[in-house]
């Protein structure tokens, strides 16, 4: 069997693909994966086959757009400008002109997109895939599926469907969204319609890497996989402490968050104020410049640099991170409550699913001072019930169907044999 996996250019969107693919490899499948250039590498470190046709949305630019346009809307939630959505520099409201810069940048990512989709399906009748398994912002999936006369199987990162939402906007938790011209961002308003139809409507099954108590509602057949966490390649870090009797907490603060936002929302020194404050020993994977806005580092806080998570995690007692859903998954999988400065209204709306079955906290990024991420962090470390609802969870997640038992469904798909209800879940 043929499998043609199509990305869009983010890391943590198709890095919980990579384990299917392993699990397509080793039963004898042929996997390609359709991508920009910028992500051939990490795909070839994951030890996958990537081609490099598209030329799809600049998701960065995408979140950016998005927080420009709260800004000038007044629902922008922190007391400095949202980065200036090209170079990424504080934005200057006096010399910015948001609708031009909309008209022409729009006009731009349409042009781009429809290129991509062309490429992604004519490669698709060349390859001739038996199946295209495809993200959720991979518009040219399900295209490419449609040219190939193929099914289309939507492959989820984590606690987020297509019903979510994607949009950053209205961090506040508001449902407040841009006027027309910004909203062109939505699928159908870039691509026509008709075409967004065509992307979504060809959806008939889902796979799932979330436990039953976080998965998102959705529509169509849902394929529950086990997620098997996948933070990039590296080796075990021997380098780290041992343990000194404190708690151990680990804070992520990946790339995209003062990329996006800005560093207004860097919340970094509180996060390690606080965990210095109650005696842990904190972990600490981040990008240099946000690091270096903590000073001078106590001895109790270990920088990591390129470490994969999920090889930190299960020896820590809870991990803080701003909502990525990788960081949530791999937490998640090594039953670690969490604890999330959200950055974002989508966030917000899963992470929230942890708080209500009791392995983790949200407390919004620009809420976030120093009290309140103390009294968060205290209640995780302090409060026995969130252990043990974060091992709860862990437990319900590893009884989930294995990547090569998907692929094993996916191979009755592709042959029209699939049953209507997925298989019950095989270790």
């Amino acid at each position: 069997m043929r499998v043609l996996f199509v990305v869009s250019s983010w890391a943590g969107h198709y890095f919980p693909m990579v384990p299917l693919g392993w699990a397509l490899r080793a039963a004898g499948h042929e996997v390609r994966v359709l991508c920009t250039d910028s992500d051939v590498d990490r795909l070839s470190a994951a030890g996958l086959t990537p081609v490099p046709l598209l030329d799809t949305l600049d998701l960065l630019l995408f979140t950016r757009s998005f927080n420009v346009g709260s800004f000038y809307l007044g629902s922008w939630p922190y007391p400095e400008p949202p980065p200036h959505p090209d170079t990424g520099e504080p934005l200057d409201k006096d010399t910015f002109d948001f609708q031009q810069w909309w008209e022409t940048t729009s006009a731009r990512s349409r042009e781009r997109l429809h290129r991509s989709i062309g490429s992604a399906q004519d490669y698709a009748r060349s390859w001739r895939p038996d199946l295209v398994i495809h993200d959720l912002v991979a518009y040219e999936g399900p295209l490419a599926a449609e040219a190939a006369g193929v099914p289309a199987i939507l492959h989820l990162w984590g606690p987020t469907g297509p019903d979510d939402g994607l949009d950053p906007l209205g961090a506040d938790g508001s449902s407040e969204r841009l006027n027309s011209a910004t909203a062109a961002w939505t699928l159908g308003e870039m691509v026509g319609h008709d075409l967004a139809e065509r992307v979504y409507g060809r959806i008939d099954h889902i796979i799932d890497p979330c436990p039953d108590p976080i998965a998102p509602a959705l529509r169509g057949t849902r394929l529950p996989m086990r997620y098997v966490p996948y933070n990039g390649p590296g080796a075990v870090p021997l380098e780290l402490p041992g343990r000194s009797g404190r708690p151990r907490v680990c804070v992520v603060w990946g790339r995209g968050g003062t990329h996006n936002f800005g560093q207004v929302s860097n919340r970094l020194p509180q996060v390690v104020e606080a965990a210095t404050a109650l005696d842990a020993e904190v972990l600490v994977l981040a990008v240099r410049a946000d690091l270096e806005a903590c000073g001078p580092l106590p001895g109790t806080v270990h920088p990591l640099v390129e470490m994969p998570l999920h090889l930190v995690l299960p020896d820590c007692d809870a991990v803080v991170h701003y909502g990525g859903a990788g960081v949530a998954m791999t937490s998640v999988a090594a039953g670690i409550p969490q604890l999330t400065l959200s950055l974002a209204r989508n966030t917000a709306l899963f992470t929230d699913r942890f708080t209500d079955i009791g392995c983790g906290l949200t407390v919004p990024s620009y809420d976030a001072g120093n009290s309140a991420i103390t009294g968060a962090l205290r209640r995780l470390l302090g409060e026995p019930s969130f252990r043990t609802a974060a091992r709860e969870l862990a437990a319900t997640a590893a009884g989930m169907p294995s990547p090569a038992a998907v692929a094993g469904s996916l191979e009755e798909i592709a042959a029209g044999t699939a049953p209507a209800e997925p298989a019950a879940a095989t270790r």
